[in-house]
């Protein structure tokens, strides 16, 4: 057990050491764009201000790496080796490191079902502890591969696919050339796109070869080696990661969805994407306009930043029913702006407290009020506080 405790540690330090390296590099190319922007001297505020926290983000996550080789030296100087100490330091940076190496090893479709439908579970348990009404309709992709699949073959019929090594990708410059807008809802993010492919204008399409365009995007991805996959006319393979939502979207309300909601960061490439695929889909019925309103809305931050797996800077619902009652939770969430950024954390939980008791003394009121005036279930006249409130009105 020593040696295999000792092993460990020595994996678990070559993979922390890896990613902080990795992290560094990360922080200085975010640093480097940041600072480019600036000396271009566009004004553009939104995308410094993007550029900003994607560097914040990667600061981030290099002083938490950091922070954990530093323990693991710490316990190796000191010699005391806790085995579980050491897995919980170090296990996202041995899961890359075992999934870059041992994935491919990953035949049995049933691993990838199962894994969704664990966290499928959790996440019904944590909306039911809340009190959030079940979805009148619940897709599942692995359930709507064969609407995807035909979905992508009528953008292909439309001119607006193109097929290239067992994959298919969306032509953005083919939509916009059809009358269609692209990037409708953040377009300075598809200007900076276009940008950088003016950049390397002379070092090929960039993209590997597949792509004709930088801003095109995968409709169907071939078949890699422990990714799950489905037969399709282009060969094994899965879908695209914006596909499945237009698709099965469409395939409960049609042409025309009035309310889209998600986070502000699926402004763009997602929800964009989204629109064009559907447009495309859509495009001999006419269609330029699938969604009538988007509801972005702003993210959880905690730590200064916004809170997400990626950043390792998150708290489950669990976690939080542990520091608040349901009923706190959704009114905290209720008092926030819905569009604003909201910053999480136990200070808030005498704020929320305090208006919860605020509620509930105003409703204690009104069931006084009512009880008093039991049995009179005819009009009254009205006295000037009556009359007073009428006007307000």
């Amino acid at each position: 057990e020593g040696k295999d405790t000792g092993r460990l540690l020595g994996d678990a330090t070559a993979a922390l050491g890896a990613e902080v390296a990795k992290r560094r590099a990360d922080v200085e190319a975010a640093e480097a764009s940041t600072q480019a922007e600036l000396a271009s001297g566009t004004g553009n505020e939104k995308m410094l201000s993007s550029l900003r926290e994607a560097a914040d983000s990667e600061r981030l996550l290099l002083d938490k790496a950091s922070a954990a080789l530093g323990e693991l030296q710490r316990m190796e100087s000191g010699g005391s080796l806790d085995r579980e100490k050491v897995l919980e330091l170090a296990k996202d940076a041995l899961a890359a490191v075992l999934d870059k190496e041992k994935k491919a090893s990953v035949t049995d479709q049933e691993i990838f079902r199962a894994h969704a439908s664990k966290w499928e579970k959790e996440f019904m348990s944590d909306m039911d502890s809340l009190g959030v009404r079940p979805p009148t309709v619940l897709t599942r992709v692995s359930e709507y591969v064969p609407e995807i699949v035909a979905y992508i073959e009528t953008i292909v019929a439309n001119g607006l696919g193109y097929e290239a090594n067992s994959s298919v990708y969306f032509d953005t410059q083919a939509f916009t050339k059809a009358g269609h807008s692209y990037g409708k809802l953040n377009p300075w993010a598809v200007g900076s796109a276009l940008s950088e492919e003016s950049g390397n204008a002379n070092e090929g399409d960039g993209v590997s070869g597949e792509k004709r365009h930088k801003c095109d995007f995968a409709l169907w991805k071939a078949a890699k080696p422990g990714e799950p996959t489905w037969d399709s006319p282009w060969g094994k393979g899965r879908p695209g990661w914006h596909i499945e939502c237009s698709a099965m979207a469409s395939s409960i309300i049609g042409q025309t969805v009035d309310i889209h909601s998600g986070g502000e960061d699926l402004r763009f490439p997602h929800h964009d994407n989204e629109l064009a695929q559907a447009e495309a889909y859509y495009h001999c019925q006419g269609c330029h306009q699938w969604v009538n309103y988007f509801l972005h809305s702003g993210h959880l931050g905690i730590e200064g930043l916004k809170m997400s797996k990626s950043l390792k800077n998150f708290v489950t619902i669990k976690e939080s029913l542990e520091v608040f009652t349901p009923r706190q939770l959704r009114l905290m969430m209720a008092l926030n702006p819905w569009d604003r950024r909201m910053a999480y954390g136990p200070q808030l939980q005498e704020e929320v407290k305090a208006k919860e008791s605020q509620l509930k003394n105003f409703f204690s009121n009104i069931d006084v009020a009512l009880r008093k005036n039991q049995g009179q279930d005819h009009p009254e006249k009205w006295h000037a506080e009556e009359l007073a409130l009428s006007e307000a009105c």
